[in-house]
């Protein structure tokens, strides 16, 4: 016969619930007693004495004594709005140094397209070895403001404006050539930039944003981050092996309305102060490389004279950069380097002076670039 469960004989547990009770409480005071210890432990006072807690309440409201031979600290002041002022510099003792050892060069220009194109840069390369030129210049940065290379540089980071394109290897085999290779990268040009922070707009006397012809955007040229980004684009390529970087669009905008700078200059806005410091510090930062900093000028600052408008100031330039890269065609191109060699200050102009036109000049010239 089964057992009922009311047949079975359970014996009275009399310390059960006592028990349970005694391990709750001990359990309470164990973790109040650790949350407490980590809890204190931000009134820790440390020092030469030891370590002793301060609690917050129950004492004046005083502030602590400082060591001995500290500082009283200064008292702190309402925020107030700062202007940044800029002072112009003088450009008159610039001489980044003598040009002599600097040959003329035939050099055939690889667009940025091309660049990122491995079958179309290969056969641009094969151009170069066999067409009889001594130069490639490869266009890293065009005005769209898209770098062709994978940049480390903090604001190419922080704005996203890098491509994927190494050209390590490119270099290298154009070296073993016996070619001289240089890199071309847009300044003030630059959309992409812009597009991610409007605040490094030039902008005209009205607030709407400086903008080319071509569609491309301006960037303000007394920008402190628009100058050491491209500083720091500069050093990058050099340490790839580029022989020569080419500023391109290195130059101010001209308009009758006037413009808007992020700074306030003490003497007024000065283009050629704007162009030429950013150029200068480029030129210096490289200074102890092995890599020469040259800039493309734009035709209409040698012709018509206008170099204080668009900040190219040809003698500033000449003692600022090895090689002045000129737009023209076969019938000026005899008057454009006599207008730019009369503010030469030394070397060979048919080395320093390199006329960029769309075939070999006629008249011989030693030194072209052909694109």
């Amino acid at each position: 016969m089964p057992y009922r469960p009311k047949d079975i004989y359970r014996g009275r547990r009399k310390f059960r619930v006592p028990l349970s009770i005694l391990l709750f409480a001990v359990t309470f005071l164990l973790a109040g007693s650790i949350g407490m210890f980590f809890f204190l432990q931000q009134y820790m006072v440390y020092d030469a004495d030891g370590a002793t807690l301060q609690l917050p309440f129950g004492r004046e409201d005083q502030a602590p004594d400082l060591p001995e031979g500290l500082p009283t600290p200064e008292p702190t002041f309402e925020p107030v709005e700062v202007q940044v002022v800029w002072e112009n510099p003088d450009f008159e003792d610039v001489d980044m140094g003598t040009w002599d050892k600097l040959k003329p060069v035939q050099g055939l220009f690889i667009s940025q397209n091309t660049v990122q194109d491995a079958s179309a840069l290969a056969a641009s390369v094969s151009a170069v070895k066999s067409g009889g030129y001594s130069m490639a210049v490869l266009e890293m940065k065009n005005r769209t403001g898209r770098l062709a290379w994978a940049s480390e540089a903090e604001t190419a980071r922080a704005y996203l404006t890098s491509g994927a394109t190494d050209v390590t290897a490119v270099i290298e085999d154009l070296h073993q050539a016996g070619k001289t290779v240089a890199a071309q990268i847009s300044c003030f040009a630059d959309s992409l930039l812009l597009q991610h922070n409007w605040s490094f707009a030039l902008r005209y006397a009205d607030g709407s944003v400086c903008q080319n012809d071509d569609g491309s955007y301006w960037l303000d040229p007394y920008d402190q981050t628009v100058r050491t980004y491209l500083t720091d684009l500069a050093l990058e390529l050099a340490a790839m092996g580029f022989d020569e970087i080419i500023l391109a669009d290195l130059y101010h905008p001209v308009s009758e309305q006037g413009f808007t700078y992020s700074v306030t200059p003490v003497t007024g806005a000065d283009p050629v102060v704007a162009v030429c410091q950013t150029g200068r510090r480029i030129a210096e930062a490289l200074e102890d490389t092995d890599t020469a900093v040259s800039v493309r000028i734009n035709a209409d600052s040698l012709r018509s004279g206008n170099g204080a408008q668009t900040g190219q100031d040809i003698a500033v330039f000449w003692r600022m950069f090895a090689r002045l890269y000129c737009p023209t065609y076969n019938e000026v191109l005899a008057s454009d380097k006599e207008l730019a060699v009369e503010k030469s200050n030394g070397g060979d102009a048919e080395a320093r002076f390199v006329p960029v036109t769309g075939v070999i000049p006629e008249e011989g010239s030693k030194s072209y670039l052909i694109g």
